[in-house]
């Protein structure tokens, strides 16, 4: 029938119906993991570059007159806690570290050859000494006695308004309103009696 019919139709009449064109499929899942991937890579390349560049950075530091200040301002500011671990670990890796802070940190007592501290704290004047050198005579100044308010100097303090007569702050602010009971010096008054310096008797292990 389509033979026939085609036959009486003029030739510029006859239409040919086009082929139906299977629609094609792109398979999107292996680009976007390709994608993924690289963007992985770029991005572990530049954690990789600036972890690099840091730690570059941290070894770059010159050693010069200006860093040297830098590091004396660093030390200043820097934790006890976090100094002590740094000193200690500069102890185990450096041999002329331990050498040079044994000399400045430690001593041999006189007549027992104990290892002790070299710097110590005396318990009658407070400030520290070195026990190393030999004790010397009147090397201590202090006062046996305490420390008390001299009323007459307070006469025109009124503590409901000012606060406690005795207290650190007054102790410090005015060391002339405070007498010693040993001497009846007033705060600011060096030591009635001398001596050597004498360390705080602490527990501490031996080595």
């Amino acid at each position: 029938m389509y033979f026939i019919f085609s036959c009486l139709l003029p030739q510029n009449e006859l239409q040919i119906m086009p082929q139906e064109i299977e629609p094609e499929i792109i398979d999107l899942t292996a680009l976007s993991e390709s994608e993924s991937e690289e963007e992985d890579e770029e991005l572990d390349s530049e954690g990789s570059s600036e972890e690099s560049s840091s730690d570059d950075d941290l070894r770059e530091v010159p050693v010069n007159p200006t860093s040297r200040e830098q590091l004396r301002d660093a030390i200043r500011e820097l934790g006890e806690d976090r100094l002590r671990r740094v000193l200690s670990s500069l102890v185990d890796a450096i041999p002329e570290v331990e050498e040079t802070l044994t000399k400045q940190l430690l001593t041999l007592k006189r007549k027992s050859q104990d290892v002790i501290y070299r710097w110590e704290t005396c318990t009658n004047c407070g400030g520290e000494f070195d026990m190393a050198t030999q004790r010397e005579e009147e090397e201590c100044s202090f006062h046996p006695g305490e420390l008390e308010v001299d009323e007459d100097e307070f006469a025109d303090w009124d503590e409901f308004c000012h606060g406690p007569k005795d207290s650190a702050h007054n102790r410090g602010e005015y060391p002339e309103n405070f007498k010693w009971t040993c001497c009846g010096g007033n705060g600011k008054a060096e030591g009635c009696v001398r001596s050597v310096h004498r360390p705080i008797l602490r527990k501490r292990r031996r080595v």
